[in-house]
């Protein structure tokens, strides 16, 4: 049975002309699926009875809800999914004053093993559908309060660049969820290829995974770093620039005694020189089984303020929901029944 969330308005219209409806029914739908808490076909009263009843048999809406959640002291929300192929996934929802943050996962598990990462210890279980990333959104009842979402959860996103850029053009599309383009940062440990197909036609804000500018370090905390080095990730930034309003960040993971000396700002400096950037700081967050520890907030400190005054731009991201496995590397995707 064919599930219409993950579909794009095309595929939608294919659906309904089989049905005998027509492209306005398709546009139809469309709406009621990514903007509206539609779960069922009868619901969408805008079109026929009878292609409701047509649709009913032969299709699904595909939209099912989390199995569990859990919800944080600082009042962040981890939700567990489980879909149609069993795999499980998890997604973080995080209100603000302002912003009202959805962290999406799209890969069940992840291949990318980066080492300070407890979703890269669990493995890889498979790419998620756009059906999949789309219901994290849909599905969750803090859904018309996000006006930010990252796609930063499980597994690496340019791994699975065709579901996940489907999903994003559902999201953004005037037809779609009609979500800003420049409010949906995807994030990634910089896979090269898929790098340049985004950057050919970006269609969202970009995070690049950096974590550490000396090779050779990096290889140890990231085993990507071999095969796709962070130096020809850059090379290619500067070479096809991000324009606005979208945006270019990088993300450093800042473990304690091991990547925020001063030769690493001093590194970071010389690799990010030129490029319109911002670096987000995000102060390791603690998991079972390893070695690493956050950092001390004088180390810290001291990383800041040389990697600022040798003009490189810096926030440091505050941790949310690490009392639940929901802040940032602590995703496993496990029941805790």
């Amino acid at each position: 049975m064919v599930c219409l969330i993950g579909k794009s308005l095309n595929e939608i219209s294919k659906i309904v002309l089989n049905q005998s409806g027509h492209a306005d029914h398709a546009l139809e739908i469309a709406k009621w699926l990514y903007r509206k808490e539609t779960s069922t076909f009868e619901e969408i009263i805008t079109i026929p009875l009878i292609l409701r009843k047509a649709l009913d048999i032969n299709s699904c809406i595909g939209k099912y809800n989390p199995i569990q959640v859990h919800e944080s002291a600082d009042e962040t929300r981890k939700y567990l999914f489980e879909n149609y192929q069993s795999q499980r996934f998890e997604t973080v929802y995080m209100p603000s004053a302002k912003r009202n943050t959805l962290c999406i996962s799209t890969q069940s598990g992840c291949r990318m093993g980066c080492r300070f990462c407890l979703t890269g210890k669990i493995g890889f279980n498979g790419n998620l559908s756009a059906n999949d990333i789309l219901n994290q959104y849909l599905s969750i009842p803090e859904r018309s309060k996000i006006n930010r979402i990252v796609l930063m959860g499980m597994g690496e996103p340019f791994d699975n660049l065709n579901e996940v850029k489907k999903a994003v053009e559902i999201l953004t599309a005037d037809w779609g969820a009609s979500f800003g383009a420049s409010n949906i940062t995807i994030s990634t440990v910089g896979l090269h290829e898929p790098l340049k197909l985004f950057l050919e036609n970006p269609f969202c804000n970009l995070a690049i995974s950096l974590n550490n500018p000396i090779s050779h370090e990096r290889k140890e905390l990231m085993p990507i770093e071999k095969s796709n080095p962070i130096a020809e990730t850059v090379n290619l930034l500067r070479k096809h620039p991000i324009k606005k309003p979208l945006r270019l960040s990088f993300e450093y993971v800042a473990l304690g005694g091991i990547n925020i000396t001063e030769r690493h700002a001093i590194a970071v400096s010389a690799l990010l020189k030129g490029l319109k950037c911002h670096l987000n700081i995000i102060p390791w967050n603690s998991h079972e089984g390893t070695s690493f520890k956050s950092p001390s907030e004088i180390e810290l400190n001291a990383f800041i303020n040389c990697l600022n005054k040798n003009g490189v731009l810096t926030a440091v991201r505050q941790s949310r929901g690490e009392d639940i496995g929901a802040a940032c590397g602590q995703m496993a995707g496990v029941s805790d029944e």
